[in-house]
This record gives structure tokens, sequence and C-alpha cells, in this order.
């Protein structure tokens, strides 16, 4: 059986990569609709606004201190089976929640 704080990190690193990626799809697409009712309202043809290369990971030392602060955690939450379950439930209460929307 796979050491429960190894599965507890994976699924923080998971939650976290999916939540980054909901989040920049919802700016990308926050980004098109808005170029679409201004290029609508001044008549101009539509263009493609190129993105920023922001690496296949994203985030630099922000992402690098979310990513230690989330391994502090789970490592701090695998000690305690109690605190370890209903972290895991939170956890995924808390994906459930960002899928949905």
């Amino acid at each position: 059986m796979p050491d429960p704080s190894f599965m507890a990190q994976q699924q923080a690193q998971q939650a976290a990569q999916q939540a980054q990626q909901i989040h920049q799809n919802h700016v990308r697409q926050h980004r098109h609709t808005h170029d679409m009712a201004h290029a609508r309202h001044t008549g101009a043809p539509h263009t493609h606004r190129p993105l920023p290369y922001t690496g296949s990971r994203g985030g630099g030392l922000r992402g690098f201190l979310t990513l230690l602060v989330i391994v502090a955690v789970v490592v701090y939450v695998a000690h305690d089976p109690a605190l370890r379950a209903s972290v895991e439930t939170f956890a995924r209460s808390l994906l459930a929640h960002v899928q949905s929307n």
C-alpha cells in the first residue's frame, strides 16, 4: 500500500494543477470575450492577441512558494490520521467545487 503522505501530496499537487488550469482557461475565455465585445463596439476586425509564454508549469517563484506550502501542509497532515481524513474530504469538495465552476 502506498505511503499515505505521498498519496496526499499527489492529490494536493493534482488539485493545484487542475485549479491553475481552470483559472488560466477562465482568463483566456474572459480575454476572448472582451476582445470580441471591443471589436463589435469599434467595428474593428477581431484579431487574436498573442498570449505570453508562461512555461509548461508556470508560476515562477509564486508557484514554487505555493508548492512549498502545499508540501509542508501535507507532511504535517500526514502524521495525524483524523486530520488527514478531514483534509482529504476538504480537498475533494474543493476540487469538485472548482470543477463545477
